[in-house]
């Protein structure tokens, strides 16, 4: 919980307020699937070495990074949440994104809260 900001439940939003979180979380998500592109995958025999700018992983990460300090800043203004210290960054995570895992939200989260 956000020193001075009271907790609330994201039943108690505003349509602007769900609005604003559904978003902030959409455009962290199509960053994350963005930078996903540059990171390491199998890669097919006979195939050589893909070839990444680093320009372009740069500006993909720093997307993430952007997107991800406004969904936290939104939460903490919003929800009263405050990031956990031990959350890693969503660059560090390739899947922390999965809408059709089941069951993944359903589960209490005492940090939260």
């Amino acid at each position: 919980m956000s020193a001075g900001v009271p907790s609330r439940s994201e039943t108690e939003l505003t349509v602007e307020e769900h609005r604003g979180l559904e978003q902030a979380f959409a455009e962290l998500r199509d960053a994350v699937e963005a930078y996903e592109d540059f990171l390491g995958a199998e890669l097919p025999l006979g195939e050589g070495l893909p070839i990444v700018k680093l320009d372009d992983m740069r500006a993909a990460q720093e997307r993430v990074e952007a997107a991800e300090a406004q969904l936290w800043e939104l939460r903490e203004r919003i929800l009263g949440w405050a990031r956990p210290p031990w959350a890693p960054p969503a660059t560090l995570v390739s899947d922390w994104i999965l809408e059709d895992d089941p069951g993944y939200d359903d589960g209490t989260d005492a940090a939260r809260r």
